[in-house]
Formats: structure tokens, C-alpha cells, sequence
């Protein structure tokens, strides 16, 4: 502010007050009332939802009327919600956003251009299973009862015990990252000394296919490391099936397996809103945040549906493939089936077939050798990495044996609706604002709420 008026009034020798009055000025404009915050607040969802019918929001107070819980979620994150992105759910509540150091947390999901977006959010006053569990309730409420398949979480004694209660069903997965940088912290001075230790701790966790493999890895390091498996180890080995990826190896977790969708949020709402300011503040910038959102889809659809993406022409199936797919998820089986070439088939029998790498490694499926099983009749086809579970979309290992045997389009039930233009079937198209990625005043609330 100092500097535009110092170069309107020509110095800032001359501009009539200082850097430390505006600051003041400022503070005193954006003082918080907490007495009528929260009130100020649910009357402002009560306007949202004159023009967003769809818009939910509870709340909890204490005894003396103090808010201790709330919750709220928009109607187009509702009706994405219920009709195509309910199979996994980011949950996050680590982030203190709010002048009362209450914890934000928020579900996140994945679009059909696998992009994070907001599926309901709310402040909690402690962190305790009370808690999450009112908060699962309002957001189980929210979506009528429908309850996702999948959830990954920080690994967080109190959540834990509230996903287990309020979602028996639910598979619950904690976050490798928060593990891995913990047990780093534990484990460090171990693991710089021994540098094999760290390759073979990695091949264990990341290449083991099944929890029976991973169990002979486990051993394994035990006897070759006598001695230096102990202490933090035995915690990651006694939590590995919240964890270890083999334990979870037909389960939908695309593309992820940490809470990183939650935590590229924390970034976005710094950007956004003030962490000291009123919930009233906060909600306002949320508002902001699920416009930048739907821009964002806006223009991937415009992209899928009108802009081409760069090809490799020589097979059917990649042609098939930019057919089916929206253009981003297009682009992630475009840079699978790129590397169909650093594999040799191997048959292995009738319909089985080895797939064995002809380079030193290939990233992200390392050295080893995989099999893949056919049933030419109901064109099933199986690969051990099992990614088609993981992210819904087949491997380049089942994308060199379509090419061997000649098999020119992805079958049809290969093909995710998750992951295709049809995803959210009644979603209204894009406007012309959103294709522009532009959003003039006049659209913003009509988006937002």
C-alpha cells in the first residue's frame, strides 16, 4: 500500500500517514467479533442456501452455547459426490486455520481429470474420536448416508477409532508419508550408516505383491540386519497393515498413497485466507477456493473435448485410449504405455505370460520380473502389480501383451466411467466463463455457493 501511494502522491516522504498506521488501520477493519462470528456465519450459509439448495451445514455447541463443531458442504459437491466420487476419500485435520485454533478438516476427492476437489469440510475444537466421530455423522448425514469405499488419513489413534466405528465397512489407509518421514526421524542415524539397509527396507515395502511375500522380505531383512531391525522397526512392522502397500493391493487409491491431496490444500488456503482471521472470513474464502476449483474442471473439460494432446500414432489402442479417457488421465496412460518397450513377453503356458524388463530397471515397477495371466473369453486380463485396482487404469505390462496378441481397444469394462467425460452424468457443461478460465463478479456467487 505504502509504495502505490508513494507513487501516487510522488514520495513517500509526503504521503500523509505511515506503513505502521495502515497496519493499525487494518487490524482494527479485520478484529474479529468472536461473539457474533459464528452467528454472522450460520446466517451467511442460511443466504447460500437461498440460491444453492443443495448446500448443508451443522453445528454443535457446547453447554454454554460455544460452537465446538461445524461442518458445511456445497450441493455440487454433494451430487459429485453421490454419483461418481464416493470410491476414495482424503481426510485431513492437522491444519489450524482459524482464530480460535480449531482444526480444519476436509475430505477431499478425486475428479474424473484426477484433480483434488472439496467434498465437505468443518472445524473441530479437539481433537479427540468424539470429535471425528460428529463429524463423520454430519458428513454421512450430508451425502445420505452414503459412506466411501476407501479413506487415507494421517495415522492418528483418535481418527482410526472413529473411521472403525463410524465406517465398519470402510477401508482405512493411513498415510505412507507422515510413516516414512517419522520413521526417517527415528531411524536416521541407523539408515545413514547403512546405505544396503535402505535399498533392501525399500524393495521390501515397495515390491512386494502380497502380505505373504512381505512377510518373507520382512524376515529376511531380520536376519541379514541382526541386530539393527529393532525399536522403530518393530512399530512399522506391527502397524504394516495400515500401511504396506501389498495389504491394499486391491483397493481404488489412485494415484496416491498419502494424504497429499489434503496437504495441497494447506498451500491453497494460505494463499487464500488469513489463519488468524474470523470462521466467517475463512467460509467467505472457501467459497473462492471451490470457484477456482470448478474453473479449473471448466477448462480440462474445454481441453478434452477440443484441444488435442500429442500421440503416439502407431497403435490402435493408444487412439482408443485418447477416446475414452479425459485428456489428463489420457496423458497418465500415455506415460504407462510408453513404456511397453522396456518389457519382453516370456510365455509362461497357455495364457500366462512373464513380462521381463530389458533395461536395468524400470521406474517405478524396479528389476523384477512380472505375470501376467489372460482369459481370452471374457477378456480378463491380470497383471501381479494389480494397478487396475489401485488407480483404475491397466498397466503397460497388460498394455504389451494387448499389443502382442494383437488386442486393438481396451475392453469395455477396463475402461473407468470415473475417468471419462460421463463420470457425473447430469453435471450441467461448462460455461463459456469457465472454458475461458475467466469468472466475472457476476458468476461468482452463482458458482461458489
Amino acid at each position: 500500500m505504502m509504495m502505490l501511494m508513494s507513487s501516487y502522491y510522488g514520495s513517500e516522504l509526503i504521503v500523509p500517514y505511515t506503513a505502521k498506521a495502515i497496519h493499525n488501520h487494518c487490524s482494527k477493519l479485520n478484529a474479529p467479533t468472536k461473539d457474533i462470528d459464528i452467528e454472522e456465519t450460520l446466517n451467511y450459509f442460511c443466504k447460500v442456501m437461498e440460491n444453492d439448495p443443495g448446500f448443508f451445514f451443522k453445528c454443535k455447541t457446547d453447554a454454554e452455547g460455544r460452537t465446538e463443531n461445524l461442518f458445511w458442504v456445497d450441493g455440487a459437491a454433494r451430487k459429485a459426490y453421490a454419483e461418481a466420487y464416493h470410491d476414495c476419500v482424503s481426510f485431513d485435520g492437522t491444519y489450524l486455520t482459524n482464530m480460535y485454533n480449531m482444526p480444519f478438516a476436509r475430505f477431499i476427492g478425486i475428479n474424473k481429470h484426477g484433480q483434488s476437489i472439496m467434498l465437505g469440510c468443518g472445524f473441530v475444537r479437539q481433537e479427540l474420536a468424539s470429535s471425528y466421530e460428529w463429524l463423520f455423522d454430519a458428513f454421512l448425514e450430508a451425502m445420505d448416508g452414503l459412506a466411501s469405499d476407501n479413506i487415507i488419513t494421517d495415522q492418528d489413534v483418535a481418527m482410526a477409532q472413529s473411521i472403525k466405528r463410524k465406517f465398519p465397512a470402510m477401508i482405512h489407509r493411513c498415510c505412507r508419508w507422515h510413516i516414512m518421514k517419522k520413521a526417517q526421524e527415528k531411524l536416521g542415524p541407523v539408515l545413514a550408516r547403512n546405505s544396503n539397509l535402505v535399498k533392501d527396507f525399500n524393495e521390501c515395502i515397495d515390491f512386494s505383491f502380497t502380505p505373504a511375500e512381505f512377510e518373507r522380505k520382512w524376515a529376511a531383512l531380520q536376519l541379514k540386519y541382526e541386530g539393527l531391525m529393532h525399536g522403530h522397526f518393530e512399530k512399522l512392522y506391527e502397524d504394516r497393515a495400515t500401511w504396506v502397500p501389498c495389504y491394499f493391493k486391491f483397493r481404488f487409491f489412485p494415484f496416491l498413497q498419502s494424504t497429499q491431496r489434503s496437504e495441497g490444500f494447506n498451500a491453497v488456503l494460505k494463499r487464500y485466507g488469513n489463519p488468524h482471521k474470523s470462521v466467517l472470513n475463512f467460509v467467505k474464502q472457501y467459497e473462492k477456493i471451490q470457484v477456482h476449483i470448478l474453473l479449473r474442471e471448466g477448462g480440462n473439460d474445454y481441453r478434452t473435448e477440443h484441444l488435442e494432446a500429442q500421440r503416439w500414432p502407431r497403435f490402435p489402442i493408444e487412439r482408443h485410449a485418447y477416446k475414452a479417457y479425459t485428456r489428463d488421465i489420457y496423458v497418465k496412460f500415455r506415460t504407462e504405455f510408453q513404456m511397453i518397450d522396456q518389457y519382453d513377453v516370456r510365455p509362461a503356458g497357455i495364457n500366462f505370460y512373464y513380462l521381463e524388463p530389458n533395461t536395468e530397471e524400470v521406474l517405478g515397477y524396479g528389476s523384477r520380473k512380472y505375470l501376467v495371466t489372460v482369459r481370452p473369453e471374457p477378456a480378463i486380463f491380470d497383471c501381479e502389480c494389480c494397478k487396475w485396482h489401485r488407480d483404475g487404469m491397466l498397466c503397460c505390462r497388460v498394455l504389451k501383451i494387448f499389443t502382442h496378441l494383437g488386442v486393438n481397444e481396451i475392453p469395455e469394462h477396463y475402461i473407468k466411467r470415473r475417468w471419462t467425460q460421463d463420470a457425473v452424468p447430469s453435471a450441467p457443461p461448462p460455461t463459456n466463463e469457465a472454458l475461458r478460465m475467466t469468472c466475472p463478479l457476476s458468476h461468482r456467487t452463482k458458482f461458489g455457493k
